[in-house]
């Protein structure tokens, strides 16, 4: 697949009228901080190249896109290919956006991100003013070990102690807050055994 056209920093067209959303990550839209940014970096990276295509579970979205992430082969044997998904995240060129039930490379996607704020890579730096702050407090506390992802949220209403792995609809939502008694599990069963229950929201 050759990309012929980039769109934005999260969208690409590949063989002539292809169009690809790369799955995972959201880049700035158009007159929003470092949307001009994001584009370029990702049509510096692809542009006019050859790239891989990897399917996750879902084909398309809702415009018809192809819901893929890309590798840059590097051509060198020796030198590693570009996953470009994460390259975006992990230089803040894009924020992690995962959608049920594209979960495949949650773990890697979040360390990435969690290591362009700490560095303040990209937009973590330039957009600081704009949404660095609101960013996150609408993410909330981030899990220490990235392999460790399951949600255990304490309701304040009549739900109690809950618990949301990757693949529940509203895991996106959920936001941790470790003041509250809140926290992150590695596995269903740490969750089951510090009293949490599954979400109804979550496949069973």
């Amino acid at each position: 697949m050759t990309v012929t056209e980039v769109i934005d920093g999260d969208t690409i067209k590949v063989n002539g009228e292809i169009s690809v959303r790369l799955i995972g990550i959201d880049a700035p839209e158009q007159g929003e901080c470092y949307y001009q940014e994001a584009k370029e970096a990702l049509k510096e990276l692809v542009l006019g190249q050859e790239v891989k295509l990897e399917k996750d579970i879902s084909g398309t979205d809702a415009f018809g896109r192809l819901l893929r992430y890309v590798i840059l082969p590097s051509g060198n044997r020796l030198a590693d290919s570009t996953f470009v998904n994460n390259y975006l995240i992990r230089y803040g060129y894009a924020k992690l956006m995962t959608m049920a039930p594209d979960h495949k490379y949650f773990s890697l996607f979040t360390a990435s991100q969690e290591q362009a704020m700490a560095n303040k890579e990209g937009m973590w730096t330039d957009c600081l003013s704009e949404m660095h702050k609101a960013e996150l407090e609408k993410m909330g506390d981030q899990p220490l070990d990235s392999n460790c992802v399951i949600k255990g949220n304490v309701s304040l209403k009549a739900y109690g102690k809950i618990y949301f792995t990757t693949d529940c609809y509203n895991y996106e939502q959920v936001k941790i807050n470790f003041d509250e008694g809140e926290k992150y599990f590695c596995t269903e069963q740490e969750a089951i055994a510090a009293g949490f229950t599954k979400s109804e929201t979550c496949p069973y």
